[in-house]
């Protein structure tokens, strides 16, 4: 949408349970003195680059906080007195926010104390789940809670996500991904400012983005972050010793596994969603597995030598 932007509150920092999820109005836009929804932009052509360019931009601020700087400052400098942007939202169609200057003037504060946080890790089943949200708003929905009633928990959960902590941000109408991210990061109109922490906070490993068109504020943008276990539990209930076990073509048992046994391992970054070879040797023919979700899991070797995966 040009103009108004309607932004979810979205910060979960627990473990499996708490869903904090609130909805509050943001900008307004104003057109000939007064206040309007404008119709929908034009649908933006390529949903995967403007996925890609949120998770750029957002590990940039997360390592350069100050970078976005000279951003909120042009912000700031197009604002009035009453913090409406002049032509903000198209020709003769001026953005009319809740906090004005302070909200922006605010967020420059931050940044300048804003410690540099990691990087992170981008994983394709927690966009699935971004993806799946965007997609159930298509036709005009807001909010954390699906269609079906599903919470951003329980949605991770179904893309086979092993999350200990997660959280979810969602924007309409902003159409790059770094307007994404700095609106966002202002968080006008929202006091505890739960967008911008969820952004730099330290509690994520992965994160992932899911846009689509919108009915009501032409697209939306839902980014969704999860803290997952790097350990994978291997157990071996067979008969014969695990020779060997490649994930994403790389061995990660330092020695065979006898039977009766099983051992941790830490799996390293692009290891949590690749293809497994299982060798046992002694005749046996090895197993290959695609595309398996191997962080916080159990892969166990059964007593008829088949392989299961538990979370």
């Amino acid at each position: 949408m040009t103009g108004l932007r309607l932004f979810c509150r979205g910060l979960i920092i627990t473990a499996l349970g708490l869903l904090p999820w609130a909805c509050r109005p943001g900008m307004l836009a104003q057109v000939g003195g007064a206040e309007v929804v404008p119709q929908a932009p034009e649908v933006i052509p390529n949903w995967r680059d403007l996925e890609r360019d949120i998770l750029v931009e957002q590990d940039r601020v997360r390592q350069n906080p100050a970078s976005y700087i000279p951003l909120l400052e042009a912000r700031l400098a197009s604002m009035d007195g009453q913090g409406r942007i002049t032509d903000g939202c198209g020709p003769n169609c001026r953005i009319i926010t809740q906090e004005g200057q302070a909200a922006v003037r605010e967020a420059i504060a931050a940044l300048a104390r804003q410690p540099a946080v990691p990087p992170l890790q981008p994983s394709a089943v927690v966009a699935q789940a971004a993806q799946a949200h965007a997609q159930d708003q298509a036709e005009g929905r807001v909010g954390h809670r699906g269609s079906d009633g599903s919470d951003p928990g329980q949605r991770l959960i179904r893309a086979g996500v092993p999350y200990t902590r997660a959280g979810e941000n969602i924007a309409y109408g902003s159409r790059t991904g770094q307007q994404v991210v700095l609106d966002l990061i202002v968080d006008d109109g929202v006091p505890d400012r739960g967008h911008r922490t969820a952004i730099f906070s330290s509690a994520w490993s992965h994160t992932g983005a899911g846009c689509g068109p919108h009915r009501g504020y032409g697209n939306v943008c839902v980014i969704k972050y999860a803290r997952i276990s790097q350990q994978l539990q291997v157990i071996n209930q067979g008969t014969v010793p695990l020779q060997s076990l490649q994930v994403a073509g790389r061995h990660i048992l330092a020695a065979p596994l006898p039977p009766g046994q099983s051992r941790q391992i830490t799996l390293e970054a692009g290891q949590c969603q690749a293809s497994v070879r299982v060798d046992l040797g002694q005749g046996y023919l090895p197993l290959d597995l695609p595309n398996l979700n191997l962080c916080g899991a159990s892969l166990t070797l059964t007593a008829t030598h088949g392989l299961t995966v538990s979370y």
